[in-house]
């Protein structure tokens, strides 16, 4: 049975005695239910003038930029430091890890403080305590932070986006009244048009904030008025716009006000692709195709999940070839083949020739021994992946690879003699025990290394460790 019928079949009396019981418990409860009784009751406020939002906001905002620029990361008070582990480390990388330690404690308490207040059901305070923090750091100037970034105000909204990001969970988990949902938006509305107008991404900021309030009809109603009454400009909100349209519009007038932000918003983007994967294919491929184009990595996942063969067969294939070269697994490219000819097979090894081990992996399921044979002396001295590149050709090859193996412990040998080193070397070693026919020489090679002279003790401990010498 599902919450729904459950809550249906239960008596009302039930139900009362069980809210009554939460909210005696639950401070938290207490203070969420009293504020969403007010916008029903006699004690409903009314909207606060905005005159006193921007007051308000304005103190918030001298308090936290004062906050902010008690920081210095020029003359740095090193006794403060806590270092992220006890190796050696560069002045500067101190330096910047002392400013984003600094920066994340301020950030965490101002974060405890917006949560405390969602908690409690004050909603609009908790925005004007964001628009507050927002206003901070774009004023605030650190003494020093101009030789740690190239751009601090810029680093100091990364922080507050992660703030809003922390908060939004808090929001969503918070009964809220529609009064308060309404005049939290409207205080950013307010604030952009009195002190950021000119910003284009000022309310794309506050987006996960506003759309997260919206939940009803009547807030998304007193919010569209408002934008109307305001002259705000919905192309700077898209996601927020096709919420609010999402509660007052038909699907068809839905789609339509979305497709005006298609291409301008990824969030847009995949909500309107998923009304036309069912009200309109043709649609689907059209702009799906363009949008792949301009963001495959981002809609790569997204038409992953939706396409199939029969569907678009050039367009399934494109969105499996670039999945293919991101994730770089045998799975994907197993399914990835059925679709290539030999010449797709030598372009997608292009592709990928950063990255020798899936290549290599490739090569071995095309039975392209030769290929890897090549790749692996092309790659002998520099790569640290010998082992994987040449364990698919050591019985194709059995003469070349056990001559390969042989050369690359010598020049290791010559060049790095670690204990990383000696135990890489003992790999290899076991490697060429597994060289049909080589088995002989492979031992030869062994006792010469262990008896080598002038004698190499580590190098004898890590053989004797792994096996390979008595």
């Amino acid at each position: 049975m599902d919450f729904k019928q459950l809550y249906n079949d239960i008596e009302t009396t039930v139900k009362l005695d069980f809210l009554y019981s939460l909210l005696l418990k639950n401070k938290d409860m207490r203070n969420q239910f009293a504020e969403y009784c007010k916008q029903t009751s006699s004690q409903s406020e009314k909207p606060p003038d905005h005159k006193a939002v921007i007051k308000t906001i304005k103190g918030i905002s001298g308090k936290f930029k004062t906050e902010l620029e008690t920081l210095d990361f020029e003359d740095i008070d090193w006794s403060s430091y806590v270092p992220r582990h006890s190796g050696y480390i560069e002045e500067y990388e101190a330096c910047e890890n002392f400013a984003e330690d600094q920066l994340t404690g301020i950030f965490n308490g101002w974060k405890a403080q917006v949560s405390r207040l969602i908690a409690n059901g004050n909603i609009s305070e908790a925005s004007y305590m964001l628009l507050g923090a927002y206003d901070a750091c774009v004023s605030a100037t650190i003494n020093g932070a101009d030789d740690l970034y190239d751009h601090p105000t810029d680093n100091l909204l990364q922080f507050h986006k992660q703030l809003i990001m922390e908060v939004v969970p808090d929001l969503e988990a918070t009964v809220k009244s529609d009064d308060q949902s309404t005049w939290s938006i409207s205080a950013v509305f307010v604030n952009y048009q009195k002190y950021h107008a000119g910003m284009t991404d000022y309310l794309k900021h506050f987006e996960p904030f506003m759309i997260t309030l919206v939940e009803n009809r009547n807030v998304a109603d007193s919010i569209l008025t408002t934008i109307k009454d305001k002259a705000v400009n919905e192309a700077l909100m898209p996601a927020l716009t096709v919420k609010l349209y999402s509660f007052v519009a038909s699907p068809a007038e839905w789609a339509q006000k979305a497709g005006q932000f298609l291409y301008d918003d990824l969030e847009v983007a995949q909500q309107l692709l998923d009304y036309y994967w069912i009200h309109d294919p043709g649609a689907f491929l059209k702009h799906g195709k363009k949008l792949f184009e301009l963001y495959p990595h981002e809609l790569c996942d997204f038409f992953r999940e939706r396409l199939f063969p029969m569907f678009d067969r050039d367009f399934f294939r494109d969105v499996l070839w670039f999945k293919t070269t991101r994730d770089r697994t045998t799975a994907l490219y197993e399914e990835l083949r059925e679709y290539l000819d030999e010449k797709d097979k030598l372009e997608f090894l292009k592709k990928i020739r950063h990255d020798e081990v899936f290549k290599v992996k490739v090569l071995e399921m095309e039975k392209r021994y030769d290929a890897i044979l090549d790749l692996v002396g092309q790659e002998l001295k520099h790569t640290w992946n010998f082992t994987e590149l040449i364990t698919p050709i050591l019985n194709v090859f059995p003469q070349e690879t056990f001559e390969l193996i042989h050369v690359k412990i010598t020049y290791t040998i010559e060049n790095d003699r670690s204990r990383s080193s000696y135990k890489l070397i003992c790999v290899w070693l076991q490697l060429s025990l597994q060289i049909k026919g080589k088995e002989d020489e492979a031992r030869q090679l062994i006792n010469a290394l262990y008896n080598r002279k002038p004698a190499l003790p580590a190098l004898k401990q890590e053989m004797r460790m792994a096996g390979v010498a008595a």
